[in-house]
């Protein structure tokens, strides 16, 4: 789950600052990098990812709904300065998230925890992830 979370997550990355269903995600060639915790288990990654047009006009929700067929939006807000959302999977693995994703001209930061595992036996999660548009094509 934590994966592909930052790595789609983070490609929803621009957004106009109104409050719009649309994310106005920018086309481009996107380099992110992320470090998270599982429990006490440290882990990152670093990468690259493109966002195409059809990403282009996607909501914030459709995008990280997008990101695993277990997982879904289940609370969400548009603000003055970003994302909010509690993003719960089932069906394993299971898990929740209460994240914040916050943008500028070219860059975000996306910061989250929660946990992951089953409802009466879980390990915590805390995902801090940032991401910047390199090229505006891919």
């Amino acid at each position: 789950m934590t994966a592909r979370i930052f790595a789609l997550g983070l490609s929803a990355l621009t957004f106009s600052g109104s409050a719009f269903a649309q994310s106005n995600v920018a086309e481009g060639l996107w380099s992110y990098q992320a470090r998270y915790m599982i429990g006490p288990i440290p882990a990152g990654d670093r990468g690259q990812y493109c966002v195409g047009s059809d990403m282009s006009q996607s909501s914030f929700d459709q995008l990280f709904n997008d990101i695993n067929s277990r997982c879904r939006v289940t609370d969400s807000e548009t603000t003055a300065d970003g994302y909010d959302f509690k993003l719960q999977c089932s069906g394993g693995p299971d898990g929740e998230l209460d994240g914040k994703l916050q943008v500028g001209a070219d860059t975000a930061i996306l910061n989250a925890t929660g946990w992951t595992g089953t409802a009466s036996e879980n390990v915590p999660v805390m995902l801090t992830a940032t991401a910047e548009r390199v090229a505006s094509t891919c």
